[in-house]
């Protein structure tokens, strides 16, 4: 078969089930008014009665949806204008308390300016209490280290190195292809 025919006819198919689906529903939705009128009618009430009742609650559903949009639209601009109040309102007490602190910092730096000064005076006359501490104790040390490390720098006298030993073992001839180079060939 080929592609299209196959394609074709799953459509048709497709068709032909949503067709007797959609026939089978409506003939089920006249069915089931058919039995609604007959209950209604057991009771008294025509078909007419039934829609008067739906639409006249379907108005009032309309209106009530109406007065609920009213008043969501007037809670919408009151809270709008709430909202704004109260954030100018928030603002203007943001700046007051702003400069507030701005004041305090003021004053705490110099508070703190004339602690300081407080406290340097008494660091000094700490100081100037305390006894001295000698240094001269140190720098004779240094001194000591330094002329030790000088003699024992100057009292040890390098090894000597020599570049060549005095005796010399004979170094044997190279042999180059088997054969002994004789002295007047130079060696490569």
């Amino acid at each position: 078969m080929d592609e299209v025919d196959v394609m074709t006819r799953a459509g048709e198919n497709v068709g032909k089930a949503v067709g007797t689906s959609l026939k089978a529903a409506r003939q089920g939705v006249v069915r089931a008014g058919h039995a609604a009128e007959a209950k209604l009618a057991d009771r008294g009430i025509t078909a007419d009665q039934v829609r008067g009742a739906l639409v006249e609650r379907a108005d009032t559903l309309m209106g009530k949806a109406e007065d609920w949009e009213k008043q969501t639209r007037r809670s919408r601009k009151r809270l709008a204008k709430k909202s704004a109040k109260t954030r100018a309102d928030l603002i203007g007490k943001a700046e007051v308390v702003r400069k507030e602190v701005k004041k305090a910092a003021k004053h705490a730096r110099k508070d703190a300016k004339v602690r300081a000064k407080e406290i340097r005076k008494a660091a000094a006359q700490l100081g100037a209490d305390a006894p001295k501490r000698r240094r001269w104790p140190w720098v004779l040390g240094l001194l000591i280290a330094a002329a030790a490390a000088g003699y024992v720098a100057l009292t040890r006298r390098p090894q000597e190195v020599h570049l060549q030993d005095e005796e010399q073992a004979p170094q044997a001839e190279p042999v180059l292809n088997g054969q002994v180079p004789s002295q007047k060939e130079p060696i490569k």
